[in-house]
Parts: C-alpha cells; structure tokens; sequence
C-alpha cells in the first residue's frame, strides 16, 4: 500500500515532457520554412527581372524606328522674303552645291544692340557648320559678337570679292568679313574646313554681286 505514491510519479513526468517535444518540433518546422522562403526570393525576383526583359526586348521589336531623325524642310527664298521688310535689304542667298543642307534661315531681332540680322546656316557634306550673317549700319559690338572676338589678321579675296579675315583658330572657327559700301556687312562663318569654308564664301560672294 505504500508503494502507490512512488509509481504515479514517473507517469506524470512523462506526461509534462511531452508537450516540449512537440513545440521542439514546431519551431524546427517554422525555421525551416523561413530558410525556404528565404532561399526562393532571389530566385524569383531574377524570374520577374526576366520576363520585364524580354517583355521590354518584344515592343522594342514592335515599335517602328525610323532609319534617321527627319530634317526640318527650310524654304530659304521664303525666309528671305520674311526677313527682308525687317532688315532694309535684300538678305543674300547663296546657290550652294549640292549636299549643303539648311538647318536654319531667318530674321534674328535679340542679336547686339538689336540689330535686325540676316542668318543662314547650313550643315555641310561633311558633317560640319557654315553660315552667313548679314545687317546693315552696324556696330563694333555686333560684328566682333559675330565672330567670336576673332581678332583681324588681314585679308582675302574669294569669289571676287574682299574680305576681312577675323577666324578663332583656337576656337576650330573661319570668320570672313565683308564690309560693303552700301554700310551693309556680311560675315561667313563657320566650323567647316578651309576648302568648304572657301567654297562658301564664293557662293556668297557670287550672291552679293
């Protein structure tokens, strides 16, 4: 009869070990699950990286490009027309080559002292810029503005005519000028070499004639 308290008490101790042993295995199940879902995150966010790609790759294939940026049609003849009532003159076009493209014609009203200005830029076969400002009654400001400050270091003839040679050689820039006696000024412009610069200036000065 007294032996009765001594058995109940192993049974109890089995019956409290129990329970951790189930939440031992919980928190393993738990951490393993967090060690998956850790493990699959890059390798999903590299599958969703992938498919944005080539989702991007389709519609550039999709979408039609054109073979070259479109050039603005510059009517010169109608630009000088405009500009003339503002200027006083007649603003010069010149009859260039073939391959000389436009890129700009047209009245400039905010240039030195206001002065209303002739402007004519073209690209030329080489890639390279030429062009022609012209105004009338102007002032040392302006022409000096016109070429840079390029200081005067003598003089030319192309296409007949004379010109004031005021080129920034540090500046990769020919500056022609031509002051006529009808107090109106032409400068020839530009970063184009000296060949193409010359062939210009003819084209001008066959214009002014």
């Amino acid at each position: 009869m007294t032996e009765t308290p001594s058995t109940s008490t192993p049974a109890s101790s089995s019956q409290a070990a129990a329970p951790a042993q189930v939440v031992g295995s919980a928190a393993d199940r738990s951490a393993e699950h967090r060690r998956a879902s850790m493990s699959t995150r890059p390798r999903d966010m590299i599958i969703s990286m992938a498919v944005i790609v080539g989702i991007v790759l389709v519609l550039l294939l999709l979408v039609p490009r054109p073979n070259q940026i479109p050039t603005r049609d510059i009517n010169v003849a109608s630009a000088a027309l405009g500009a003339q009532p503002s200027v006083g003159f007649t603003p010069v076009q010149p009859d260039v080559p073939q391959g000389w493209t436009p890129r700009a014609a047209g009245l400039e009203t905010g240039t030195t002292n206001n002065i209303a200005t002739w402007q004519l830029t073209y690209t030329t076969p080489s890639g390279t810029y030429a062009g022609v400002q012209q105004a009338q009654n102007v002032t040392e400001a302006w022409e000096s503005r016109q070429v840079t400050d390029g200081k005067e270091t003598g003089t030319e003839t192309i296409g007949g005519v004379e010109w004031v040679v005021r080129s920034r050689t540090d500046r990769g820039t020919i500056s022609l000028v031509h002051r006529g006696d009808d107090d109106i000024t032409t400068i020839v412009t530009g970063t184009a070499a000296e060949l193409e610069m010359d062939q210009f200036a003819t084209a001008v000065a066959t214009a002014l004639k």
